[in-house]
């Protein structure tokens, strides 16, 4: 895991001049549950009623949401959305949420939250998984799970690396290297129960609610570039880092910004030319082909084709059903987002302000104008990055939580930034197929490790 600062604007949209940048589970509720129990049968219909989302498109940008399609493109689009008064049905019964909360909130000062460190067991999918493996620490949970939460009704944590992930898995109450813990008691952190980052899905297979962190993708990979960059100070720091030969890029190609990349590596307008096996390394870094750089490895297809397969293949998928339901949190709205996500819950409205959401370690530039892009660099890298956009796209536009006026906003701001990317569909790479990708990868084992370092060109 890193650590991230994603809260940050990484200065995009500069245009001219360089940016001067800057599992036996705990019980959780020791009492209180028998006065509940005659609600269980009322909850227990409701339930089965079930949770009705409607689909609906910002414009004619966004087609068709079909992440199953590996084809690369999107079409036609979906129908319209919600209205003022077309709200989903909520998740929970109200005493319901009421006694999840209070539960909680009881739990959590009976252990002075906050100031002492407590797992909680889980039942882990992943453990079951590969039972030869160790669940590293940062999945595990310091919030209390309370066992009467009904499986269908949980929650499963997407951390897209770069994307603002650590800084709203702190908030859920993940154990990501926070420097502080949650302390926000509400519904959407009791239910979100397990995750899935890079090769550790820990996630039920049949999980009905996925809740996907996003960012820019241009902003995603320029904050992944600059992060993982060799610590000048330690020639040996971060030249690999398992399977990932990063040294590839910044060293053998000198690559030492994003800038540097695109210009030479993606445009080739070094004077003196760079090698054709370096601008290849570029392309193939960019559209998460190469593995070099980790969060550029883990991209959104990864994750989106992890958890819904693929038309030819869905035996990859965690969830191949093409009605799990997207929650997704932007990292340039967190605030915004997660509040519409726990009144969705049948939670309290406006419960997250932006004082509570913490910046995790955030760091100095290492280099001057590590932050910059040029115009042309720009459209060099979202041409690349078009299919990451895309999904980007798609993601967004398929979260239960976000309406037209949202992804309108979100579609606003990627013009800005990649305009043709943004207002249209199709790309002129076709969109790579990552099913061996995901079966060598789901479960981090050595093997995996091996198999992909023997693929660095």
């Amino acid at each position: 895991m890193c650590a991230e600062d994603e809260y940050e604007k990484d200065g995009l949209l500069g245009s001219g001049s360089p940016s001067k940048a800057p599992a036996k589970q705990h019980r959780v509720m020791a009492r209180g549950w028998k006065q509940y129990i005659s609600l269980f049968a009322l909850i227990a219909a409701a339930f089965a009623a079930g949770y009705a989302f409607h689909g609906r498109s910002s414009s004619n940008i966004v087609g068709n949401v079909n992440i199953l399609d590996n084809s690369g493109s999107v079409s036609s689009a979906i129908e319209d959305g919600l209205g003022t008064s077309d709200v989903p049905s909520p998740l929970f019964n109200a005493s319901f949420t009421e006694y999840l909360i209070s539960g909680m909130k009881n739990i959590l000062e009976k252990n002075e939250f906050g100031t002492k460190k407590t797992y909680y067991v889980y039942d882990s999918p992943y453990n079951l998984r590969w039972p030869d493996n160790e669940k590293p620490t940062w999945a595990k949970k310091v919030i209390p799970y309370n066992k009467k939460t009904p499986l269908d009704k949980q929650i499963c944590f997407v951390h897209v690396g770069k994307a603002g992930g650590s800084t709203v898995g702190c908030m859920l109450g993940f154990n990501l290297h926070c420097e502080s813990h949650n302390d926000i008691i509400d519904l959407l952190p009791i239910v979100t129960t397990h995750a899935f980052h890079r090769g550790i899905n820990d996630c039920l297979d049949d999980a009905k609610y996925y809740l996907f962190v996003v960012r820019d993708p241009l902003a995603r990979m320029l904050s992944a570039f600059n992060y993982e960059r060799p610590n000048a100070t330690d020639p040996k720091a971060h030249r690999s880092q398992g399977p990932f030969s990063r040294g590839k890029l910044y060293d053998e190609c000198n690559f030492q910004t994003l800038e540097d990349l695109a210009q030479n590596g993606l445009l080739n307008k070094h004077p003196n030319g760079v090698s054709d096996q370096c601008r290849t390394r570029a392309n193939k870094a960019v559209t998460g082909l190469g593995n070099y750089i980790a969060h550029w490895y883990f991209n959104y297809q990864y994750y989106a084709q992890s958890v819904f397969g693929t038309k030819e293949d869905n035996y990859t998928s965690t969830a191949p059903n093409s009605n799990t339901n997207i929650l997704v949190i932007r990292n340039e709205h967190i605030v915004e987002d997660w509040n519409k996500i726990n009144v969705i819950l049948d939670g309290h409205n406006g419960v997250l302000q932006s004082s509570q959401v913490p910046r995790n370690n955030p760091t100095a530039p290492k280099i001057p104008n590590e932050k910059y892009l040029s115009d042309d660099s720009k459209a060099a890298l979202c041409e690349v990055l078009c299919n990451e956009i895309q999904i980007y796209k798609e993601l967004i536009s398929k979260a239960k939580n976000l309406n037209n006026n949202d992804m309108d906003q979100s579609i606003n701001e990627l013009q800005q930034i990649c305009p043709k990317e943004a207002m249209n569909n199709t790309c002129l790479q076709e969109r790579p197929d990552f099913r061996e990708r995901i079966e060598s990868t789901l479960g981090a084992s050595a093997n995996a490790a091996s198999l992909m370092r023997s693929k660095v060109p």
